[in-house]
């Protein structure tokens, strides 16, 4: 019992010790690496907000139509959602690493 409770203790001091050590390798941002994100989470938000309404306007004229005619513009409007979509994170992957350190 007396040997578990000094492992215990041990380990407890051991993580306490440690805590310190490895909080304090993070690094602020810098006010610019701040905006270049902030930049490019905005540019972002708004390709998508482009994309899923160029896909509703799809839709809307889709459904207007009949037959194969409309499920082809339907499939159309879901394929360029997607392409768009891809496009859009693609960017701001590269906008992101091309942001200040």
């Amino acid at each position: 019992m007396r040997r578990s409770n000094l492992i215990a203790g041990l380990l407890i001091v051991l993580v306490l010790c440690a805590a310190p050590s490895i909080s304090a390798h993070r690094t602020k941002q810098t006010p610019e690496h701040k905006a270049a994100i902030k930049k490019c989470n905005g540019d972002y938000n708004q390709a998508v907000k482009h994309a899923n309404a160029d896909y509703k306007a799809a839709v809307k004229s889709a459904n207007k139509q009949t037959g194969m005619a409309r499920a082809e513009s339907l499939a159309h409007a879901r394929r360029a959602k997607s392409r768009a979509l891809a496009a859009a994170g693609l960017a701001k992957e590269q906008c992101v690493a091309n942001a200040p350190k």
